[in-house]
């Protein structure tokens, strides 16, 4: 059944398979919250219901919301790195939803936060499955209305605006962008083909 699920999936697509068969394996709420008695998984491992008495609740795997945004300035693109990445990689900036937050106040929050920037035009372009733990990826463009970055030494430790061609001669440096298949890099390579267009 998986060899089908990865045929039509194709390679762009092979984190989905990633996040489901990490909730697949992962999602063990062994003891049902309302009361207490232990579950089972139904549905192929995609729900847990308890086999109490009284109780019969149907479970649902956790999914945090988190979104990801490419912010844009002039002809430059805000890139940054966390500390616990691979020497060299840069990416777009990256946080969780907070409980109450719009998937838009999230993202000016986060960039806020990170990099002391305020920015305008939030837009959604897409998103993806990202069992890292057991999130979903969305995937935005913003425009930035400052331009000095202030880092956040407790979220990145690096962050800076680099230029299409700048990112074309990465390979002569020690930077280098994630993997095409991930959305961050989506989000990137979308505003670096904007120019060709």
């Amino acid at each position: 059944m998986f060899f089908v699920y990865i045929r039509v999936l194709q390679i762009q697509n092979l984190y989905f398979l990633v996040a489901l068969l990490d909730r697949m394996i992962v999602f063990k709420a062994k003891y049902c919250p309302d009361c207490g008695s232990e579950t089972e998984p139904q549905r192929s491992g995609h729900t847990r219901v308890c086999i109490g008495n009284s109780c019969k609740t149907t479970h649902f795997p956790r999914t945090d919301a988190a979104v990801i945004v490419a912010v844009t300035r002039e002809n430059k693109i805000l890139l940054g790195r966390q500390p616990i990445w691979p020497d060299g990689m840069l990416s777009v900036l990256a946080g969780f939803v907070e409980p109450g937050e719009t998937l838009e106040h999230a993202v000016a929050r986060e960039v806020y936060e990170e990099v002391g920037l305020v920015i305008k035009d939030v837009q959604y372009q897409q998103s993806q499955p990202w069992p890292f733990p057991a999130s979903l990826m969305l995937g935005f463009r913003a425009e930035a209305v400052t331009e000095g970055i202030s880092i956040n030494t407790q979220e990145i430790e690096h962050a800076d605006w680099y230029s299409r061609e700048e990112i074309n001669q990465f390979a002569n440096t020690k930077f280098y962008l994630p993997r095409k298949l991930s959305i961050s890099r989506l989000l990137i390579d979308n505003w670096i083909n904007e120019s060709q267009r």
